[in-house]
């Protein structure tokens, strides 16, 4: 308190005094002690620190805590445990009928306590990973304007360019950044362009970093970069939260990106991981090309996916025991997932020593004119080996009948393309067909798992990026596998920050995609499921991140050295603790310490004064 908000607290005091009786008796000495000992100055923590979302432990605060950062009263007598609270939070969880419901009460539970959220998330992931992530985090886009609440990430707009690092600095949460997720909305999912609203997968995404990598959440940064939107819906949305003008184009949306890749090394230093989601398939390659080599950067739909879908395709050679050089791969869908899987297959198959025209001559690639011929013309520099030498085939029933594919995989965001006499000829040809359905969300899916199974006879080796409940078809039950991004992207980006590379090389990806298909037991094989239950998605991820780590220091790519003598120490040394620990600091007993000495016998040894 100032000197002057003192002073006139001590004159209204005066004022106040004088105004009431006067007392008929002075106080008694034992009320004077009693006054004093009741009105001595309390150091109080500050209630929005001690119930901030890092730090709330709502009825998990013991009688001592809340003792001693006086809060005692402020809760209820009931003291919870770990336990406890899960049990209450899963008990309101189920409480809500529909999914964007649950969203939105995980959305405020993640904002008011931040621990209890991910590990609730952790204890139940095969629960919650549908509502955080797709398939339910696509609609809570649409709905972002009704949804959002606070700040939750960071928004730049088309508007802050020259002044990104002000924007980026106004962070509010932590100034020491490890990785960013940033995403324009243009591609959200198989939704199309959302602009602003985008900001909900950047932050699932990052959810998903702390829930499954144990990676501290303070140090993760959801963006949106706002450059309009050409959804005219959006427009006259009167709940849409971002710009309602024409999206940037051309050069000056590049020179923008430029000026955010440039402004967050320079506001977070040259090791932050930047992670690029649901970019437009152009922007996605033309940006992953002209970062990868200069920028610790990586997309998430052309390389975890990538990682993902050539898991799948590992476990399909480990069920068929056939090499995948001797597969006939159709990949329907030209956009960043199939040419990302496209084009790792083919990094994997030219480590086992095949040329470029053996790997090129059993994969063809379908889009929606078709299959991609060498007649075509604009056909991108990563496509135009996978083009074949002959006339068009518009249809795609016509392409596997012609071709007999022993694997087809869809990013279409086609619904039902996949049809009863394309899977039907594929199981006619093939004991073993490898159905791949990775459009999200699951209305989008190129085929249920219902429909491939019923239609193989139960042969099919269906996979999909999105959950599908397990079938029974002739008295066994069938478990689709899911081809989710999440089993990939959280063990690699763990592994990047704690080998902290200048760069991410393809060849990280193909370890975790080895990886990954190691996961999935003999008896998952027989069940036609290549991946590995949701349920242990974080034993993945720390796997996979052990593996990217040791790749990356084995190869001399790390920037730290030298390297450490327990990679796993190194791993554990900076992850996020899920459950909560004591609020108080520690305290300990010092040994009885000679005491200063007496001012009045200090006094006694001074000579005195002559008079």
């Amino acid at each position: 308190m100032s000197f002057f908000r003192t002073l006139n607290w001590g004159f209204n005091r005066l004022t106040t005094m004088a105004k009431t009786p006067q007392r008929k008796s002075e106080p008694s000495l034992e009320q004077h002690q009693q006054r004093q000992s009741s009105t001595h100055d309390t150091i109080r923590m500050p209630l929005d620190i001690v119930f901030s979302a890092k730090h709330n432990k709502a009825l998990a605060f013991t009688l001592e805590e809340r003792q001693r950062l006086n809060i005692h009263g402020l809760l209820p007598a009931s003291v919870r445990s770990c336990r406890d609270q899960m049990y209450a939070i899963e008990t309101n969880f189920h409480s809500f009928k529909t999914n964007v419901e649950k969203y939105r009460y995980l959305r405020t539970m993640r904002q008011s306590n931040e621990r209890m959220y991910f590990q609730f998330v952790c204890d139940h992931i095969a629960m919650v990973l549908p509502i955080i992530y797709t398939p339910t985090v696509g609609v809570a886009c649409t709905l972002y304007g009704m949804l959002y609440r606070e700040i939750t990430g960071l928004y730049i707009t088309k508007h802050d360019r020259g002044h990104m690092k002000q924007v980026l600095s106004n962070w509010p949460k932590c100034k020491e950044i490890w990785a960013i997720c940033v995403t324009d909305g243009e591609r959200i999912l198989g939704l199309g362009d959302l602009g602003a609203n985008g900001m909900g997968i950047a932050i699932g995404k990052m959810d998903l970093y702390t829930a499954l990598a144990c990676i501290p959440p303070c140090k993760l940064m959801p963006i949106c970069l706002d450059v309009g939107t050409e959804n005219p819906v959006l427009h006259e949305d009167p709940l849409y939260i971002g710009l309602r003008e024409k999206r940037l184009k051309g050069q000056e949306y590049d020179d923008f990106i430029d000026e955010f890749m440039q402004s967050v090394v320079e506001t977070f230093g040259q090791r932050t991981l930047i992670h690029f989601e649901d970019f437009s398939t152009p922007n996605a390659f033309k940006f992953l090309k002209k970062y990868r080599n200069s920028y610790c950067a990586f997309n998430d739909d052309i390389q975890g996916t990538a990682a993902v879908g050539v898991a799948g395709l590992l476990g399909i050679q480990r069920i068929t025991k056939k090499p995948l050089e001797e597969h006939v791969i159709l990949f329907v869908g030209a956009g960043s997932a199939a040419m990302g899987i496209c084009g790792l297959l083919k990094k994997e198959l030219m480590s086992r020593g095949l040329s470029e025209q053996e790997i090129t001559k059993n994969i063809y690639i379908c889009d929606q004119e078709g299959l991609i011929t060498k007649e075509r013309k604009n056909v991108t520099d990563d496509i135009k080996p996978f083009a074949k030498d002959m006339q068009p085939i518009k249809s795609l029933e016509e392409v596997v009948d012609k071709f007999k594919p022993s694997i087809i995989m869809g990013a279409t965001s086609a619904a039902g393309i996949f049809t009863e006499k394309i899977i039907r000829s594929m199981a006619a040809n093939h004991e073993r067909p490898g159905i791949f359905a990775f459009s999200n969300p699951t209305n989008k899916s190129e085929c249920t798992a219902e429909q491939a199974y019923k239609f193989s006879e139960g042969r099919a080796i269906y996979s999909a990026g999105s959950p599908f409940p397990p079938v029974e078809f002739n008295g066994k039950r069938l478990t689709p596998g899911q081809a989710n991004n999440c089993l990939a992207f959280p063990g690699v980006v763990l592994g990047v920050l704690t080998a902290l590379p200048r760069t991410i090389p393809d060849e990280i990806y193909l370890v975790a995609a080895h990886e990954l298909s190691k996961f999935p037991s003999d008896k998952d094989l027989e069940n036609g499921n290549i991946y590995p239950m949701v349920e242990q998605a974080k034993d993945v991820a720390c796997k996979i991140a052990y593996e990217v780590a040791k790749y990356i220091f084995d190869k001399g790519l790390s920037q730290t050295s030298p390297p450490p003598k327990d990679l796993c120490e190194l791993l554990l040394s900076n992850t996020y603790e899920l459950e909560h620990g004591s609020s108080l600091a520690e305290t300990w007993s010092y040994p009885n310490v000679k005491p200063n000495p007496s001012p009045d016998e200090q006094k006694k040894k001074l000579p005195e004064k002559k008079k």
